[in-house]
């Protein structure tokens, strides 16, 4: 949720910059990111820690059958992040990927937000139980 959270706020940072050349150069969108910033940089390359910590998450998921379904969810909606930032970088900025980008940033975090609190539950419950057994 932390790196979600710093790619998030890495994100408006992009989108600031790519704000600031309309104003300057107009609607050439293939020069919108010809020479980025560094956050830009950093915000693309965070995505792909994010999908490999995220990625082991649902790993040791899986194979300690601890049923967290909505990393599904996660592992979907930052693939789906991955894809349409591609989008815009390579593809000068297609029809409604800015707009599904941030919905999609948005929908991550509160998902990704549940899975603590989900995970705070159990672990309450774990306490709770083996604190009755004593």
């Amino acid at each position: 949720t932390l790196l979600t959270l710093v790619q998030i706020i890495l994100g408006t940072q992009v989108r600031q910059y790519v704000d600031e050349q309309v104003k300057d150069i107009g609607y050439i969108k293939s020069q919108w990111l010809a020479d980025p910033t560094v956050s830009f940089y950093v915000h693309r390359t965070l995505s792909l820690l994010v999908l490999a910590v995220n990625g082991w998450l649902f790993y040791r998921n899986k194979t300690l059958n601890l049923g967290y379904t909505k990393l599904n969810i996660v592992l979907i909606g930052i693939g789906l992040e991955i894809i349409t930032g591609i989008l815009m970088y390579y593809f000068d900025f297609p029809f409604s990927t800015q707009p599904t980008h941030l919905v999609l940033a948005a929908i991550l975090i509160g998902v990704q937000f549940y899975l603590v609190l989900e995970s705070n539950q159990k672990k309450i419950n774990v306490n709770r139980i083996e604190f009755e057994k004593s």
